[in-house]
């Protein structure tokens, strides 16, 4: 069983809601950022640790043998493995691209219900996590978000293992080539082991839009959904609106691409989890769902592909970057949201605000602070956002600078970007 690199990060969390005997774990993730290599991990971990080969099921729904693909097939695969399989115990089930079926949550309620098995369940698609799938696998399931590699994981991967400050020390110079390799081609598992990083990416593009967005939603006019897709990911750390996209497409005075159509197709994008959505901070609900939300890919290397210069927008790839980042601690810390602040007066902005309870860290992203008009924009952005929000404290992510200074009784720390990245896990 190929198991590859593994992810100890998810691998570790996913064996502590074995032992805590939760029945059902659900993986979700953009397709190919390594769900199934994860299960495989896991499987591997409780082979290693009193389970046999034979207490887990593995099916991948995805295999081009299975010509139907329905309710019924798992119920036959089912029955054949109990049947012609000795378990000595609660098999392990794992489902991968669970969307694929149709009917799936019944398989897994029924059987889970009768103590028959325990499930993970992988798909790239947050139709998953839907309120439909909820309610029916109520109190059975934990959601986990699968992301491509974070920097450490792109270190690892890459033979760096850094579990200290003493090892990121030793390693520095190499660690700046690996954050300008990842800055450009991201973290898809697959990628970062190829030699044909940009071949790989485009096929991955194109069968997230296939298979993940047009024939999961019946989509006929693909033009469309590629033009849309590919404006998002040229446009990426731009605010937004679907009347702006519609508007652009006018011809005469009649849209090519109705507001209406453009929300949808959004959605599918989002579902299929190559682009998420920031939206305005504001304490009104009103004014966060009425602004522009700004958009980002949940990967770098999409983003690069499109055939800019990486010179021309090494600037947005980083916020890109910082965007992924804390998207990252939004799925894995609780009552934690993402937010970017605009003032309606000033129009001054802050990248980010990630709201921890009722905590609030604002952040800026600056490529290159040499140009001294630049820092204060950035700084002036920050002071006015402290001031509305209360807050005594900030952070500017930069490419290499670190220093901290005091401006006005608000304390700003600048800090280069590998050096805050290696801080979220180490």
């Amino acid at each position: 069983m190929e198991t590859g690199i593994e992810r100890p990060v998810y691998v570790d969390r996913i064996k502590n809601l074995i032992e805590d005997n939760n029945r059902v774990i659900v993986e979700t993730g953009i397709r190919r950022c390594g769900k199934s290599f994860i299960s495989r991990q896991v499987a591997r971990f409780l082979i290693n640790n009193g389970y046999r080969k034979e207490d887990i099921l593995i099916i991948n729904l995805e295999d081009e043998r299975f010509i139907e693909r329905s309710y019924e097939l798992l119920l036959n695969i089912f029955e054949v493995y109990k049947n012609e399989v000795k378990s000595n115990r609660k098999p392990l089930i794992i489902i991968d691209e669970a969307q694929e079926v149709k009917g799936w949550e019944r398989f897994v309620r029924g059987i889970s219900e009768r103590n028959g098995a325990d499930f993970i369940i992988t798909g790239s698609s947050s139709v998953l996590l839907s309120s439909e799938y909820s309610t029916l696998l109520a109190g059975r399931h934990i959601a986990l978000n699968i992301m491509p590699l974070s920097f450490v994981e792109f270190a690892n991967f890459n033979g760096l293992n850094l579990k200290t400050g003493v090892d990121i020390a030793k390693n520095l110079d190499k660690l700046k080539v690996l954050l300008s390799e990842y800055m450009r081609y991201g973290g898809m598992p697959a990628v970062v082991l190829s030699k044909n990083k940009e071949d790989l990416l485009l096929s991955y593009f194109d069968t997230i839009l296939i298979k993940d967005v047009a024939n999961r939603y019946k989509i006929r006019d693909q033009e469309k959904l590629r033009f849309l897709s590919k404006f998002y990911l040229t446009n990426i750390a731009s605010p937004i609106t679907y009347n702006s996209i519609s508007n652009s497409t006018k011809k005469g005075k009649v849209p090519v691409f109705p507001v209406k159509t453009v929300q949808r197709f959004s959605e599918y994008l989002s579902s299929s989890y190559l682009l998420f959505f920031v939206k305005r901070f504001s304490f009104s609900v009103k004014e966060q769902e009425n602004s522009p939300r700004k958009v980002y890919s949940i990967d770098n290397g999409f983003v690069n592909i499109l055939g800019f210069n990486f010179m021309e927008i090494k600037g947005r790839l980083l916020e890109n970057l910082v965007a992924c980042e804390l998207l990252r601690k939004v799925y894995t810390s609780k009552n934690t949201e993402l937010y970017y602040w605009k003032s309606i007066t000033s129009g001054k902005e802050v990248d980010f605000i990630l709201k921890e309870g009722k905590k609030l860290s604002l952040i800026q992203v600056a490529y290159d602070l040499t140009d001294l008009s630049t820092k204060e924009r950035e700084v002036d952005g920050l002071l006015e956002c402290a001031n509305n929000l209360k807050t005594k404290e900030c952070l500017v992510i930069t490419n290499e600078h670190s220093s901290t200074e005091t401006v006005r009784g608000i304390k700003i720390r600048y800090t280069p970007v590998y050096e805050w990245l290696l801080k979220q896990e180490i």
